[in-house]
């Protein structure tokens, strides 16, 4: 098990943080950071992209040959993070003691905290994983008053409540915009628009999702029908088990009956 711990600060900082610490590859232009890991521990690319109106979006296609604990300093309290499960899987608490939740592949996870504790991910070793983050900063919504977009997201979760954490099936126009941002090869200022417009929309639809009633109640009905799915799965496993007990001890009965009669 490997311990990693990570400072939370500028996206450049963290980029640099990460290519110091694992002797990365780093290239860098107009807010753009891509990063190329390759040794014993690590395996895979991380790209990050910041904006000036407080929006910051990290993908990663990572392996690691071990088991990983990663450490990340507590976020603002004044940020909003989105979470999405690309491939693979991995696990996350607040605090090394705090209760762990398992973000599958197509799924999300949406957290607006004030906790002081740090955001611990685990990974699995040997399991690859893709996972994307959109962090916004809430601060700047009172600098971009006249952002709607901004204005919105700070009604729908920092208004919310103080400590907001929700994980659900993706979203798939969500996942569809993810696919449209990796499709992206314009470069420079023309590609950043683009870029930039296609996380918006991102954030957009989670503001939808997260307000319009017909889809919380959509979305409640399949939460609640992937609990019984899963509560079945339960059940059929228990008869399963207790059917093959029942016809083993059967069958050990039925042969110690026949060698007594020996």
């Amino acid at each position: 098990m490997k311990n990693i711990y990570l400072n939370a600060g500028t996206l450049n900082e963290v980029f640099t943080e990460i290519q110091t610490s694992f002797n990365g590859v780093l290239n860098s232009n107009n807010n753009e950071f891509k990063l190329t890991l390759n040794t014993d521990l690590i395996k895979g690319n991380i790209d990050g992209i910041t904006f000036i109106n407080g929006i910051t979006s990290i993908q990663a296609s990572l392996t690691f040959f071990d088991d990983v604990t990663l450490s990340i300093e507590s976020f603002s309290n004044t940020s909003i993070v989105f979470a999405y499960c690309n491939e693979g899987h991995f696990r996350h608490s607040y605090g090394i003691s705090g209760q762990q939740f398992t973000v599958q592949k197509q799924h999300t996870a949406i957290e607006s905290s004030n906790r002081s504790v740090n955001s611990i991910l685990y990974f699995k070793k040997n399991n690859p994983v893709q996972f994307s983050i959109i962090k916004v900063e809430t601060l700047s919504l009172e600098l971009n008053s006249t952002n709607s977009l901004l204005s919105d997201l700070k009604k729908t979760f920092v208004n919310k409540q103080p400590n907001f954490t929700y994980h659900s099936i993706q979203n798939l126009r969500i996942a569809e915009k993810w696919n449209q941002l990796k499709a992206i090869t314009e470069q420079g200022m023309v590609g950043h628009i683009l870029k930039k417009d296609l996380i918006q929309s991102i954030v957009a639809l989670e503001i939808e999702d997260n307000t319009d009633p017909v889809l919380k109640m959509a979305r409640g009905i399949k939460r609640s029908t992937l609990l019984q799915v899963n509560e079945t799965k339960k059940i059929y496993s228990f008869i399963k088990q207790y059917s093959f007990d029942v016809i083993y001890n059967k069958v050990i009965g039925s042969k110690s009956r026949l060698f007594s009669k020996d």
